[in-house]
Formats: C-alpha cells, sequence, structure tokens
C-alpha cells in the first residue's frame, strides 16, 4: 500500500508504523468521515475505530480512546493500498449575511415574544385600573349621599334646636306665671282660711277695723312719719301698705274723706345701678339716687310724676301721693295695718 489504502471497514492511513482510522472526510466511506486518527498500541496491528453518531468525538491531537484491532493475515504486507485517498470537498462556510439574516429573524422572534408579553401585562393593568375607575365613582357617590343626608340632618337639628329654644323660652315664661299665680293662690288660701279661724269678735284686737285680710288701725291723733312708724311697730304692725289694693279695692272711708294718712312708703337714696329704671333722677358724683319703697322693704314700681315734693307718702280720697315729712310740724293722721287673727303679737 502506498501513503493511504482502503482498508476492510474504511478509510486507512498508515502512520508510524500503524493503520488508523482515517480522521478527515472520506470519499468513499463517508459513514467515516467524521472519525478521528489516533495513535496505535502495537506496530504490527490496524486499529479502526467507529464513533458513535450523536457525540462529537475530540480533537486528534488530545484523544486518548484506544484504537479498534484488527489484525493483519498471518505473514501477509502490513501495508496499507498505494493508490491515493481521494480528496472530500469541504462544505462552504455560511456567508456573513445569512448569519446577520439567522440572527436578526431570532432577534424578531424574541422582540415578538417581548411585545407579547407586554400586551398581556398591558391589558391587566387596564383592567385593573378600569375596575380602580368603577371602585372610585362608586366611592364618590356614596360620599355624596352622605354629605346631601348630612345637609339634611344637620338642618333638620338646626330647625330643632330653634324650635326647643322657642319652646324652653315660652316653658320659662309659663313657669313664671304659674309660680305667680301659685304664691297668689296660697296667700288667698292663706286669708281665707284665717279668717275661717277666727269671728268678728277676736279676729282684731279692740279699736281695729277688720279689712280684706288685714287689721287696721285709723289714728286720731298727728304725727310725723317717723312718729307714726314708731307708733305702728310698738302696737306689732306697720305703716299701711297699699301695693295690694287697686282702686275699687280701697275702704270707702279713705276714698270719701279729704282726710289724709300717713302710709307705710319713703323715697330712699340706693346706689343708680340697683334700679336704674326707676330713677328719680340723675345720679350724684357718687352714684347716688332715689326711688321709693315700702316699709317691708319692696319696691314701689308705680311712682308717680311729681318728684320734688316730699319724701313721705300720704292717701288722700284714695291716691298715693307725695308729702314733705323733714320738719317736726309735718303732721297727719296715720294708719297702722297687720294680718287679721286671733289677737297676738304682729309678725
Amino acid at each position: 500500500m502506498g501513503t493511504g489504502e482502503r482498508g476492510r471497514g474504511g478509510c486507512h492511513r498508515r502512520i508510524s508504523g500503524c493503520v488508523c482510522v482515517c480522521g478527515s472526510p472520506c470519499p468513499v466511506c463517508p459513514r467515516l468521515a467524521n472519525v478521528s486518527l489516533t495513535s496505535c498500541a502495537s506496530p504490527s496491528t490496524i486499529f479502526f475505530f467507529f464513533p458513535s453518531p450523536a457525540p462529537a468525538l475530540p480533537s486528534p491531537a488530545t484523544s486518548t480512546l484506544p484504537c479498534l484491532p484488527h489484525p493483519f493475515p498471518p505473514g501477509g504486507d502490513t501495508s496499507l493500498p498505494s493508490h491515493p485517498m481521494p480528496r472530500v470537498p469541504s462544505h462552504p462556510k455560511p456567508s456573513p449575511d445569512w448569519q446577520a439574516t439567522r440572527e436578526l429573524r431570532d432577534t424578531s422572534l424574541e422582540q415578538a415574544a417581548e411585545r407579547g408579553r407586554f400586551s398581556q401585562e398591558a391589558r391587566a393593568w387596564e383592567q385593573s385600573l378600569e375596575q380602580a375607575r368603577r371602585e372610585l365613582a362608586q366611592a364618590r357617590a356614596e360620599l355624596q349621599r352622605a354629605w346631601r343626608e348630612g345637609n339634611s340632618s344637620l338642618l333638620e337639628l338646626g330647625r330643632q334646636e330653634a324650635e326647643l329654644a322657642r319652646v324652653s323660652i315660652a316653658l320659662a315664661g309659663a313657669e313664671r306665671e304659674l309660680q305667680d299665680v301659685q304664691g297668689r293662690l296660697n296667700t288667698s288660701e292663706s286669708t281665707v282660711s284665717l279668717l275661717r279661724s277666727c269671728t268678728a269678735v277676736d279676729c282684731c284686737p279692740s279699736g281695729w277695723l277688720l279689712y280684706r285680710g288685714k287689721c287696721l288701725f285709723v289714728s286720731s291723733e298727728k304725727k310725723t312719719w317717723d312718729d307714726s312708724r314708731a307708733e305702728c311697730e310698738r302696737k306689732y304692725s306697720q305703716l299701711l301698705i297699699t301695693k295690694s289694693w287697686s282702686r275699687w279695692t280701697v275702704p270707702t272711708f279713705l276714698k270719701n274723706a279729704d282726710t289724709v294718712y300717713w302710709i307705710g312708703l319713703q323715697k330712699t337714696s340706693f346706689p343708680w345701678y340697683d334700679y336704674g329704671w326707676l330713677e328719680e333722677g340723675e345720679p350724684d358724683s357718687d352714684g347716688i339716687t332715689d326711688a321709693w319703697f315700702w316699709v317691708d322693704g319692696s319696691l314701689y314700681d308705680r311712682p308717680w310724676q311729681s318728684k320734688l315734693n316730699g319724701s313721705c307718702a300720704v292717701i288722700s280720697r284714695g291716691n298715693i301721693k307725695p308729702a314733705p315729712c323733714e320738719a317736726e310740724d309735718d303732721l297727719h293722721l296715720w294708719i297702722c295695718e297687720k294680718a287679721a287673727g286671733p289677737s297676738g303679737p304682729f309678725m
């Protein structure tokens, strides 16, 4: 055999006294085109190595796989055929344009897949956003409804508070009237009870007149206002107070006679801010002004127009008038009063 011969089972080449499988493409035996060339274990043995189709074998320089032994006939020639091995045409390498086209196609496929994924995510976000819009619209509608109901409740509460204030004012007025009426009723009941308990003989002391629940003492001598007041107190009584009488209830002897009697009414100085609505004149430098008071301390709430003609009061023909009482010669008759009942001290 020459440099390369065709042996049994494929293309062969003699190297260093060994015949091994050819690692270059073989036109005669295409299935051995990818068989690698390795060194031989013995110079008298021909080795063939047929790799499995799936994995690619290592390069000849680094392969450690053993050659398959193929013994020559005994006493035979160990040389390979001398005719040269035909060249196997090499496959053309892919052109750069084809590689660029393939890379562009792969990139386009990846971008299409990426766009599809982005589209799915965008649709999911749009659905979530639409759901959020619907929930927001519903919440806004609920808020507006609650606001309207709150305003309506607030207006109704305001009306109820105004009505309550009006009713409270009316109730307070009614309570005051009730207390006033109750006080008058209690006084009337007390007077009636007192009158029923006494007789004409023992209701008033000797020399006193019974009139409308009061015992009256009419003097027969004249005194000053201060002396008349002191005389009534010695009789356990006080100067007459007519604030509960009207013009129709004044005793006849006081309406029809021209006689003048002292009564228990006197002008008194007081701080103007206590009874400013009943001022008799402008307050002085100390803020003091005058008003009329009964001897029991109650205020006379019907002052007359004449303000300068006296500091004490008299009654004549049923009318109350002011009269001077500072001088020792300001003398008049006087009337004392006390409650009707069994004879006893005035309380």
